[in-house]
């Protein structure tokens, strides 16, 4: 897969505006750069759930990234913030994907209020892969619509 590839398979990535919230400043600068391939590509950061539920309330986004294990609000408490209307009813439904380095956190994390799972360090097409299923399949986009 082409790293400046947004547009694989009908599902175009461009124009999406993506939401990370991570502690750490060089998973940050990592994904940050990541991103940075993806042509018309937009994200804003957060670096923990606090200044995550702000910036939902402030903006648009069309997905949220965001690590388990943060400070002040980690990332399960900030999904169930979000899954329970503190952003309003529009990001009751936004897909989330978390990422975490604990492996124990995986079956932790399997719950309703995330929509996939990528444990780090993960690559470009993992990351990819996982926004696709998030924001393209049957199911989401159906819930997106309805």
């Amino acid at each position: 897969m082409n790293n400046s590839d947004t547009s694989i398979r009908g599902t175009s990535l461009e124009g999406k505006q993506f939401l990370i919230v991570d502690d750490d400043p060089i998973i940050r600068m990592v994904m940050g750069s990541m991103f940075k391939k993806w042509h018309n590509t937009f994200v804003e950061m957060a670096v923990d759930g606090e200044q995550a539920l702000e910036k939902l309330q402030q903006g648009y986004f069309d997905l949220i990234i965001m690590d388990l294990q943060m400070p002040v609000l980690n990332g399960y408490q900030t999904a169930k913030a979000i899954r329970g209307g503190v952003c309003g009813e529009f990001y009751k439904k936004i897909p989330i994907i978390a990422v975490t380095a604990d492996l124990s956190e995986v079956a932790k994390s399997q719950t309703l209020l995330m929509d996939n799972v990528l444990t780090k360090p993960f690559n470009n097409d993992s990351l990819q892969t996982a926004i696709r299923n998030c924001l393209f399949s049957e199911p989401n986009m159906s819930r997106k619509m309805g």
